[in-house]
């Protein structure tokens, strides 16, 4: 079994072709080229006016005024660029995406209160969390759809890192849904956070009668990633290994998926990068594979480094 995703990545849309891209030193040649043409056609009209002979000089004042100017067209062309952004969901950030999303009817939640005792801020959903929810509200008006279940969960329990719907296809029982769920890192969620989720996804106006509908904690498939990393002499070895270890954590984090998949090719091919020979992997000794009740955590990563000679 493969790993697929319950909603699309837009993060892995490209940029629609509206949102240009602002070449500097081209705004500034089209206007010394616009000055040059302006500036002969006045001459023509006026033969006291001296030949503009100056062109590339830096002290020259057209081209400080055209520097003045590319600058200002420069700005204003940004401004165009962040006004598609910012009407785009995919693009949208920060409170540009909570308009964007509010026109669907959703808004940015609460995950955890301020704290005034201890100074602590109020956290809210994050960009990533919030686009997921706008993503899944599409499928609200059908009841019992996979859609539906999995925007009430992510709804009741914002913190929650991953859910999964499994149906008949999967387990083979005609009539029951189970709904697997991880908190964040893939923790097992608290009793209080899977009551929450039960009382969101088994609402009679959520599931329909003919449904029996379980929410299920995923079980952890704890891994631990241990590598030996050759690096060449003169580069410093720690930034090097602080790299690998980025990579390597990056990679495994973005497994880390009910039904993800961790193979082992993907772990030691994510170590390579600048100043990296070779790597050699101790573990994991086999794959993690992919099940729709299961979430893959690695919990330890080590590497260490070789400098060659």
């Amino acid at each position: 079994m493969t790993y697929a995703p319950t909603s699309i990545d837009l993060s892995r849309a490209t940029a629609p072709d509206a949102i240009e891209v602002i070449a500097v030193e081209q705004l500034l040649a089209d206007f010394l080229a616009r000055f040059n043409a302006g500036w002969a056609a006045e001459r023509q009209n006026n033969s006291s006016l001296p030949a503009y002979e100056v062109t590339g000089l830096e002290t020259d004042s057209v081209v400080i005024v055209g520097e003045a100017w590319t600058f200002l067209r420069y700005l204003d062309r940004v401004r165009v660029n962040d006004a598609i952004r910012a009407m785009l969901a995919p693009l949208a950030r920060g409170s540009d995406l909570d308009s964007v999303v509010a026109r669907a009817g959703v808004f940015r939640l609460l995950v955890a209160p301020a704290n005034p005792a201890t100074n602590t801020p109020a956290v809210y959903e994050s960009d990533a969390q919030l686009l997921r929810r706008y993503l899944l509200s599409f499928d609200v008006p059908s009841a019992g759809s996979a859609g539906r279940f999995l925007y009430e969960a992510y709804s009741a329990w914002p913190g929650m890192l991953d859910a999964r719907v499994n149906g008949r296809a999967v387990h083979g029982r005609r009539g029951d849904t189970d709904v697997v769920i991880a908190g964040p890192g893939g923790r097992d969620a608290t009793d209080a956070e899977l009551a929450t989720v039960r009382a969101a996804v088994t609402a009679s106006h959520v599931a329909p009668e003919a449904i029996s509908v379980s929410v299920l904690r995923a079980r952890r498939s704890v891994y631990d990633v241990d590598l030996t990393v050759d690096v060449p002499s003169g580069p410093d070895a720690n930034v090097v290994g602080q790299e690998v270890a980025r990579r390597v954590r990056a990679a495994t984090d973005e497994r880390t998926l009910i039904g993800g998949e961790a193979p082992l090719d993907r772990i030691t091919g994510a170590a390579y990068g600048d100043n990296v020979i070779r790597v050699r992997r101790t573990l994991p000794l086999a794959p993690v594979l992919a099940d729709p009740y299961v979430v893959p955590v690695c919990e330890n990563l080590t590497v260490r480094l070789s400098v060659q000679a």
